[in-house]
């Protein structure tokens, strides 16, 4: 019943019946009361009608090029550009992308666009989650001034892409770069660059480098004996994250989004403090190391391109000594899981740091889950940091 009672046959019903009246009595009163609704009527119907007349839509990357981090203005001219002279009111603009089967709607309203004007919505579009965004289509659409009719227009641009790069999340706990025991004794320290300076001395074993033997030391102890010198370089610190799922792709708010926004503040960080870098993402096996790769690679990784048991496992067949494990999850990943995944990838021996994204404004109900969480990782005797945005 509802659908039949729409705003334009309640207007055209109410037109028909002052007609009549109109006709029956010969009121001049009724004859105004129906000029008045009709007039109104068909300015409802034509004027939305109008205000799409005219109208061309422009699409072009600016100068900036097709990246750009996401909650920033967008480096896309959209220009709405009007043909004729008279002015259109209320513009509704959508513009409709789509990325890894997840559609993203932008929506802005322009309130006046005078005629034989071009307006440009490329600094008022911004993206609220990383990703690599397709344009799909642009609609205008008006409805004013009555909203009886709401006219549309769609536009088909070409073959535009943006590449949003994720915001990186800000630390604020110092984070304790601390690197694994080397049984052979080479030390690692901070410094970069190499060093002549004699760190231990310790048995010579068959097959060595006879280069390596100190031969006057092993003159007063009576046996071969090879010496050490101190490595000077700075800590490796190997980063596994977390790919978000099917289900949280393209939603900020999800704890797996907030993830990648961590891993990107955990590599600006590390950079920034000496740190060395080797990162896994899809699609793998080796690691990255350079943050111009690892931020548009975190922007493109599309769920299930590399599960976190297999990085991890490639993880461990890297690891060497003197090298530091960080693992990103999302608040609401199962300890139960992560703890066999660590087990089955063979890592118990070594450093590893798990690092919980907590997404802004999480949920009462997530807010539990993350701290139970962290506390079943505490109590298997891990380091944890549980990262709130």
């Amino acid at each position: 019943m509802e659908r039949w009672l729409s705003k334009p046959r309640v207007l055209l019903a109410l037109c028909g019946v002052l007609l009549m009246a109109a006709l029956n009595r010969q009121d001049p009163m009724v004859y105004a009361m129906f000029l008045f609704l009709a007039v109104l009527s068909v300015l409802g119907f034509l004027l939305p009608w109008l205000s799409l007349r005219g109208m061309d839509v422009r699409t072009q990357l600016a100068a900036g090029g097709p990246e750009l981090v996401e909650g920033q203005p967008c480096g896309l001219h959209l220009q709405i550009h009007r043909r004729v002279w008279w002015p259109a009111f209320m513009i509704e603009i959508e513009t409709h992308w789509r990325w890894a089967q997840h559609d993203t709607v932008l929506r802005q309203t322009v309130p006046i666009l005078h005629g034989r004007r071009e307006h440009d919505l490329g600094r008022e579009l911004s993206f609220p989650c990383r990703g690599d965004y397709q344009l799909v289509a642009v609609t205008l659409a008006s409805g004013f001034p009555l909203g009886l009719m709401r006219a549309s227009l769609t536009v088909t641009p070409g073959d535009l892409r943006l590449l949003v790069l994720p915001q990186a999340q800000s630390l604020l706990e110092s984070l304790d770069w601390s690197v694994s025991e080397d049984p052979q004794g080479e030390q690692t320290t901070r410094r970069l660059g190499q060093s002549s300076e004699l760190g231990m001395l310790r048995k010579y074993e068959l097959g060595e480098f006879l280069g390596r033997v100190s031969w006057r030391a092993s003159a007063r102890i009576g046996e071969l004996v090879v010496q050490h010198f101190q490595q000077s370089a700075s800590p490796l610190l190997r980063l596994v994250v977390q790919i978000p799922p099917a289900g949280e792709v393209g939603d900020p708010a999800a704890p797996s989004e907030q993830g990648l926004r961590l891993v990107a503040g955990l590599c600006r960080r590390a950079l920034a403090e000496g740190v060395r870098l080797r990162i896994y993402l899809p699609p793998g096996p080796e690691p990255l190391q350079e943050i111009e790769r690892i931020l548009p690679t975190l922007a493109r990784a599309r769920p299930g391109s590399l599960d976190l048991a297999l990085a991890l496992q490639l993880a461990a067949r890297d690891m060497t000594a003197g090298e530091q494990l960080g693992v990103v999850v999302g608040a609401n990943y199962p300890a139960a899981q992560l703890l066999r995944e660590l087990a089955a990838a063979g890592l118990q021996s070594w450093p590893v740091r798990v690092y919980i994204a907590l997404p802004p404004r999480p949920s009462p109900a997530l807010q539990a889950v993350a701290q139970a969480l962290q506390d079943q990782l505490l109590q298997s005797g891990m380091a944890v940091h549980l990262e709130a945005a």
